[in-house]
């Protein structure tokens, strides 16, 4: 009975994303600095990637064909400097996921940000997620993006460039 669950998952899971843009060929991202989007419930603007839709459920994007979301949070106060300074492997650990990668990166808005990339298991899937955290001294912009590990080949560079035209407008 799993293995027939299983099959049908996957068998579902092509055939949406078949039917959504997200078969074989790549995502992409039209990013015009003068026409990003406001992501609700937050005074954080972005360029959603081709395919996916602002959520009014969580604040944030999601591709229901791969089941990939982007969560979009504001730290109020709290530089992401100080936020950086606490995200040790051993963080990452005790909130079971493992890091892979961090980079120091430069937004659209020439502001400064780091981007880590973790992994994590749910129900016997792969995942990763992408996490980003940018601003200034005073505020942060704090993304999430998960998606399911298989489908990296097709989503890491979208969401990467998606997460860098994030820019907080208050």
């Amino acid at each position: 009975m799993k293995y027939i669950v299983t099959i049908t998952f996957l068998l579902f899971t092509l055939s949406t994303f078949s039917q959504t843009g997200f078969g074989t060929e790549t995502l992409k991202l039209n990013y015009t600095p003068g026409e990003l989007v406001q992501i609700p419930r937050t005074d954080v603007f972005m360029t959603p990637p081709e395919h996916f839709l602002v959520s009014e459920n969580i604040p944030g994007m999601i591709h229901p064909g791969s089941s990939t979301t982007v969560q979009v949070q504001e730290i109020i106060g709290t530089s992401y400097i100080m936020i950086a300074q606490a995200m040790t492997p051993e963080h990452f650990e005790s909130q079971n996921v493992r890091l892979i990668s961090q980079e120091d990166v430069k937004m659209k808005d020439g502001k400064n940000g780091i981007l880590y990339l973790v992994e994590f298991t749910v129900n016997g899937y792969d995942y990763e997620r992408l996490m980003l955290f940018a601003g200034d001294y005073n505020n942060t912009i704090w993304i999430n993006a998960n998606y399911p590990k298989s489908a990296k080949s097709l989503l890491y560079e979208v969401l990467v460039e998606s997460l860098l035209t994030a820019q907080y407008t208050k």
